[in-house]
């Protein structure tokens, strides 16, 4: 069987965040290594505070189309597009990230959430056509993160 749809990375997390203990990933710094076909695409990209990152759950076993957020039973059983896990029918993940320094072949950002070895897809700069004023997110959601002692400033505007 033919691919339909194929996309080759255009680099790699070269330094992520750590398999075990615990860190703080929004103040720890990732490394993404930019393949040099495309490292000149970086240019320009200094000039923004934040940018999405496209990349690959590359390790990620199986589907679940349906599970409970983090495992946790008083969390309802919810549909995996209603949340951000790694079991997706495509496993993609897009993180906004924190532009610490354009190095090229390197970027290094604050708030990415994948491992070394993951493949990054795309690189893109976020800018106010990203952003949302007014948003609503699940009760569930707001409890999540709230028990962590909230999110970081730079992550925008709190749910109304």
């Amino acid at each position: 069987m033919s691919c339909p749809i194929c996309l080759r990375p255009i680099g790699v997390v070269e330094v992520g965040l750590p398999r075990f203990g615990r860190v703080d990933k929004y103040s720890f710094v990732s490394v993404i290594r930019v393949y040099d076909e495309y490292a000149e695409g970086l240019a320009g990209l200094e000039d923004y505070s934040h940018a999405f990152v496209l990349w690959y759950f590359h390790e990620t076993r199986g589907v679940r189309l349906r599970l409970r957020p983090w495992g946790r039973e008083d969390f309802p059983e919810v549909g995996i597009f209603a949340t951000r896990f790694t079991q997706r029918p495509n496993p993609l993940a897009l993180t906004i990230v924190k532009i610490v320094e354009v190095d090229p072949p390197r970027l290094r950002v604050m708030g990415l959430d994948a491992w070394s070895g993951s493949p990054v897809l795309d690189i893109k700069p976020y800018d106010h056509l990203d952003v949302v004023n007014e948003f609503r997110t699940p009760d569930w959601f707001e409890e999540f993160f709230k028990s962590l002692g909230g999110l970081p400033e730079w992550l925008g505007p709190s749910r109304r």
